[in-house]
């Protein structure tokens, strides 16, 4: 997928938010996100009637079970029961009042976890789709810019670190926690202070991620920070300021570190290549 296509501005006048997937009107097609994508979110007349050459258009969209109800739907809403579809204003039609009380609950739940099991899976997909298209981005210089806000803005709303720091302050990583008995764990959102040390950051991210951090013991693993994109060892100097590796182009806001340990002994300090294979894999 290539990054120009990727994520477009709501048509609505009054939204024009970037949308990482867009919803394509059957009737305008214009390109909204999911809040205006409905026909009468964005003043959108449907049409029925007919084309250039008088031969009738038909439109993706669904109208409501209920005989009395004109309500059309761009995307099918199946009750759990009777299979049929209705609006959201008649989605209680009365199709689970014959049912005995704890039955009925039992098709809701199961029709609710089902609706949950696909949204994850969809959500999933997605997600990797947008990391494959940054990942990709980042490598091309007149691109990698526009990446790194893209995946800054990702990172904002979920990320994870001491609310005391002022958001002013904030720097955000993406950071992957240390492999634990040959597994890969998920990475997790994360920021610190651009004031703060290396060293500082590397304890607030080991309190945040619960893994042990004996960096101020002897003859112990010691909890280093790497670059996922290549495997560069950002804590040469564990009294380095975050927000002047930034400034420096060290690092970036938003960018994808690893947390990883390393015997402290050897010198050069390096991830293994084979990790740092491990640890891009499971970020793909």
């Amino acid at each position: 997928m290539e990054f120009p296509d990727f994520g477009k501005q709501c048509a609505n006048k009054d939204c024009k938010q970037l949308d990482f997937l867009p919803v394509k009107c059957d009737n305008c097609h214009a390109l909204f996100c999911k809040d205006h994508s409905r026909f009468d979110s964005h003043q959108c007349v449907p049409i029925e009637s007919t084309n250039d050459l008088g031969s009738k258009l038909e439109t993706t969209w669904f109208k409501c079970t209920l005989d009395s109800c004109m309500s059309k739907n761009p995307c099918e809403m199946l009750c759990p029961k009777c299979d049929k579809h209705y609006c959201l204003a008649h989605r209680h039609h009365g199709c689970l009042d014959e049912l005995p009380g704890k039955e009925a609950r039992k098709v809701l739940r199961e029709a609710a976890k089902k609706s949950k099991d696909q949204f994850a899976i969809a959500k999933e997909e997605a997600d990797k789709k947008i990391e494959a298209s940054l990942r990709q981005a980042e490598l091309q210089p007149e691109k990698r810019r526009m990446a790194q806000q893209i995946r800054l803005m990702k990172l904002k709303g979920k990320a994870l670190g001491d609310n005391k720091i002022p958001v002013i302050d904030r720097v955000y990583f993406t950071i992957h926690p240390p492999i634990k008995d040959n597994k890969v764990t998920s990475a997790v959102p994360l920021f610190t202070s651009k004031t703060w040390t290396v060293g500082r950051t590397i304890d607030l991210f080991a309190v945040r991620l619960k893994i042990e951090n004996r960096n101020d013991k002897s003859n112990t693993p010691k909890l280093r920070l790497f670059k996922l994109e290549d495997g560069e060892h950002l804590s040469t100097q564990m009294d380095r300021v975050i927000g002047r590796m930034v400034t420096d182009g060290l690092i970036f806001n938003g960018d994808s570190l690893i947390l990883h340990y390393i015997d402290a002994t050897k010198n050069p300090v390096e991830i293994e290549p084979e990790k740092l294979m491990e640890y891009k894999l499971s970020s793909v």
